[in-house]
């Protein structure tokens, strides 16, 4: 049994207040004589607070599974769904909530009537639904016929069969596609197609498409037309429009406006057990715990003070002993939740004080992780004993914790916060 901590600060959290305002304005007043800017200064006191990553380069003693647990929680921008272990469908945050509620907006969990069978969740601009009957259902965006490209609406606000798909074991949304994994191993996409990144057509799909050169697949990951797809014997494939985010040697379409790179494997030293995916970069982890990392490293995305982009795998130097691994996110075997990237603070996020942390940052230690979320400027992680907590932002009240957080400030962006959802 594991007891779920975030880090612990050393004095109460009104004195912290008053004391870290006090030091910012103080900080401002003096900036001319010195030399840090005020991003620096408040890189300074994050860590300070949340110590970096400092673990020795070792492999796991006991290989690592893959990890083909199902998506029971995920985001869109502005709204959450989870699945509870007896099947039912439960929202919060604003919009798509798939109940009645006088505002459009409710922070606290609830669940939604009529589903009792559901299996997993996935959301990107639109949220998917797969049912135990090998249904997948969505609402939500569907500008792209991602839902129902029969439909000319482009936000579906009730629940609704996907059509042309059966037999799905697994699901990703993106922001213009819907991804499907069949229970024969093969994928399935319908939706923008942009680029003709699946089929080398730079039309859109109006039935679920199949992918090229992938079998035996058992796991998918999506995000903004970069699909990794992992199968039976560990090995990751890549495919989509996307070239920095595929960690691999590229065909090059004779077509200028096609951005078609068939689905290949990427050449990583060992079995793959867990691995995500942004739309310029990507990570995964192997059987003994090495985290490797490919793509863009612009926003540190990759957790590397090097900003050039990687274009083939490389052992990241940060992390190590690894368990699970999601978009900005990492757990260890020690049960220590890590996150990396760039962060915003501020009164809301239009109005973004941005730094980049270059190295892998603790909040959160002593958890058994299941699954690492990510939404737009929201993450979660889910632990084994059916918790979600959330860090980053909250102002659609897409933590579930009953509250909206409009202002968001740096120690609540990265303390991460009890949701009101649990799977049981």
């Amino acid at each position: 049994f594991k007891i779920l901590l975030p880090i612990q600060k050393p004095m109460n959290f009104l004195n912290k207040k008053i004391i870290m305002s006090l030091a910012i304005i103080l900080m401002m007043s003096t900036l001319s004589a010195c030399d840090k800017t005020p991003s620096e200064h408040l890189q300074s006191l994050t860590k300070d607070n949340y110590p970096v990553a400092n673990m020795p380069d070792e492999p796991l003693e006991t290989p690592l599974e893959i990890n083909i647990e199902p998506k029971r929680l995920a985001m869109t921008s502005s709204w959450s769904a989870g699945v509870k272990d007896d099947g039912t469908l439960w929202t919060w945050g604003t919009d798509g909530l798939l109940r009645d509620t006088k505002t459009g907006q409710d922070p606290t969990p609830r669940q939604v009537e009529g589903v009792n069978d559901a299996v997993a969740v996935s959301g990107a601009g639109h949220m998917l639904l797969l049912r135990k009957d090998g249904t997948v259902w969505g609402w939500g965006s569907n500008s792209h016929g991602e839902i129902d490209p029969s439909d000319g609406d482009i936000f579906i606000e009730e629940l609704r069969q996907i059509k042309g798909i059966e037999n799905v074991v697994d699901i990703a949304a993106g922001e213009m596609d819907s991804i499907f994994l069949t229970n024969n191993g093969e994928v399935y996409v319908l939706g923008s197609n942009e680029g003709g990144w699946v089929n080398e057509i730079p039309k859109q799909l109006i039935i679920p498409t199949k992918v090229p050169n992938l079998s035996d697949i058992i796991r998918i990951e999506f995000r903004n037309g970069v699909l990794l797809a992992l199968d039976k014997k560990g090995e990751l494939y890549s495919t989509g429009k996307s070239e920095r985010a595929l960690g691999r040697l590229l065909y090059q379409s004779q077509e200028p406006e096609i951005e078609y790179h068939p689905a290949a494997k990427v050449a990583l030293p060992k079995k793959t057990i867990d691995f995500s995916v942004t739309s310029t970069s990507a990570m995964a982890v192997l059987e003994d715990g090495s985290v490797w990392n490919w793509g863009s490293n612009s926003s540190a995305n990759l957790a590397l003070s090097d900003s050039e982009d990687i274009k083939m795998p490389e052992k990241n130097p940060y992390l190590h002993k690894v368990v699970n691994i999601g978009i900005h996110a990492a757990v260890t075997s020690q049960g220590d939740l890590y996150t990396l990237s760039k962060y915003g603070f501020g009164k809301n996020k239009n109005s973004i004080s941005a730094y980049t942390y270059n190295k892998p940052f603790l909040i959160m230690q002593n958890i058994d992780p299941d699954q690492i979320v990510y939404g737009y400027l929201s993450y979660a992680v889910v632990t084994n004993d059916g918790n979600v907590w959330f860090w980053n932002w909250n102002e659609n009240g897409q933590r579930g914790t009953g509250e909206i957080v409009e202002s968001m400030e740096k120690d609540y962006v990265l303390t991460p916060e009890k949701s009101l959802f649990t799977l049981n």
